[in-house]
């Protein structure tokens, strides 16, 4: 126990370091924001792989492969080749093309007219709601992997390390974050390949696997009668999950902050191929644990007992720091999603504008500190629901990703389609969350609806419209596209490549 306080120590040490040199670089609000927009090809890569890969889905999606086997690889895998596919193809260049600072400026340089602002405040308001509750399960996911490591109660983990979270990232903001990202992907590299070598030789190989799991659980034809985790439920996942990232605010925040779009795009094809292979890695060791621990009471521990039972104290406690990073690093990722939001779209837009930098990032550092109580308060109910409660936060959020496609893909896409587009989905989402519909009943339908009415409105207002499209869209199509004008000029904010 003695060398995984001690590396825990270290660890905190470093931290702090990273902390401090983040903050002696800030030099105005776009540093502490977003890194001055110079993010090179390995710190994304880095930081994009450190945000997705979290104790949330790593301990609860887990959990899913402890109880189901390679239900568990479908769920927290095999849908990210899509997730993050598609979202390379769609929206990388364009978002940084743009040089917005949050999802909400896109649609503020999109959408125009009168019901422009109601547009973009309701997309503020979404975008805040799962960066404001999702930090809480990242927390709940580190207070399992403390309790099991270090026999730490749950309160007391939650309430240190969100205080060394705030401390931490106080100093530098998002500069903060990626330095933080960039040492937990390193750790992450090696030592998830580590624990699933550990895995696999104390289990005695995938043939012990048929003794702990029934045949379908072995094979990946599709399991459609499970109550929580069927297919239909992973299809589910997987859509979700596609709408969902094209309009998450951490991600757009790293993507915003690239040094060009080509870079943008890179990244997140290069961050595709390492997450499914190693949230495979993880799904595949927790299997092997099953082997080892086969009468678990909380599948959620599975993968740190297999750490705390089958390793010497000194992988253990490597092993436990790579957790607690990836836990620490994507909490503050998504805290500065949310400060993002709550500084930019609220109170420069709303309450205190044309304020110097200086007032901003003191605002900021006082937002984290509101974040930070409440995702205290929030993580304590969350432990032992952890991949459940983070599944249906992002809901809402996935329902920006039909106006944010359509803005972007099409021209005559008007405003009140995007609003009427919104809204629709928003309403609908809450009668079925509050109605307890079926999971799959509550993101597609809410999309669908979201699309349907997005389209239909569109429809009636242009037709028989022969009007030239407004100058303001064919701007914005002309930079987020990196085409010209219809006046010949390129779009205002595109980039050299490198």
């Amino acid at each position: 126990m003695t060398e995984k306080y001690a590396m825990v120590i270290a660890f905190t040490a470093l931290l702090i370091y990273l902390a401090y040199r983040s903050y002696r670089r800030v030099t105005s609000y776009q540093d502490y924001n977003l890194a001055g927009r110079k993010t090179g090809f390995p710190a994304l890569v880095a930081t994009l792989g450190a945000a997705e890969f979290n104790t949330a889905t790593l301990i609860g999606g887990a959990s899913v492969a402890y109880l189901y086997g390679t239900v568990g690889l479908w769920y927290t895998s095999f849908i990210f080749v899509f997730v993050f596919g598609i979202y390379a193809w769609t929206v990388a260049k364009p978002y940084r093309r743009l040089e917005i600072s949050t999802i909400a400026e896109f649609f503020e340089r999109r959408f125009h007219g009168r019901l422009s602002e109601t547009t973009r405040a309701l997309a503020s308001v979404v975008t805040l709601t799962f960066t404001w509750i999702a930090p809480a399960t990242y927390l709940a996911g580190l207070s399992v992997v403390a309790s099991v490591l270090l026999g730490v109660d749950p309160l007391t983990t939650v309430i240190v390390i969100t205080l060394v979270c705030l401390v931490l990232a106080l100093a530098g903001g998002f500069m903060t974050a990626i330095s933080f990202d960039v040492v937990a992907y390193v750790m992450i590299l090696i030592f998830i390949p580590v624990m699933f070598f550990i895995g696999y030789f104390n289990a005695g190989g995938f043939g012990e696997l048929s003794g702990v799991f029934e045949p379908k659980y072995l094979s990946f034809k599709p399991i459609w009668d499970l109550e929580n985790y069927g297919f239909a439920a992973i299809l589910t996942w997987c859509f979700q999950n596609i709408m969902l990232y094209v309009a998450a605010p951490w991600y757009g925040q790293r993507i915003f902050s690239a040094r060009n779009e080509r870079i943008a795009k890179r990244a997140m094809l290069a961050n595709t191929v390492l997450i499914v292979v190693l949230y495979g890695l993880v799904a595949l060791t927790t299997m092997f644990s099953r082997v080892l621990m086969p009468d678990l009471d909380e599948a959620e521990e599975a993968l740190p007992r297999l750490v705390l039972e089958y390793t010497p104290p000194i992988i253990q406690g490597l092993l436990l720091v790579t957790l607690l990073l990836v836990g620490i690093s994507t909490m503050v990722a998504i805290w500065n999603s949310a400060v993002s939001i709550v500084v930019n779209d609220l109170f420069k837009r709303y309450v205190f504008r044309n304020r110097g930098d200086r007032f901003y990032v003191m605002s900021s550092r006082l937002v984290f500190l509101v974040l930070g109580a409440s995702t205290l308060i929030f993580a304590l109910s969350f432990v032992g629901n952890i991949l459940l409660v983070l599944t249906y936060v992002s809901v809402f959020t996935a329902l920006l990703a039909f106006p944010i496609l359509a803005g972007l893909y099409w021209k005559r896409f008007t405003t009140a389609a995007a609003l009427s587009s919104l809204s629709v989905g928003v309403v609908y989402v809450v009668v079925a969350l509050l109605g307890d519909f079926a999971y799959h009943l509550v993101s597609p339908v809410g999309i669908a609806l979201s699309a349907v009415v997005g389209t239909v409105v569109t429809l009636v207002q242009t037709a028989g419209n022969k009007e030239p499209i407004d100058p303001r869209v064919e701007e914005f199509f002309a930079t987020a596209h990196g085409k010209t004008t219809a006046h010949g000029e390129k779009g205002r904010h595109e980039h050299a490549e490198v």
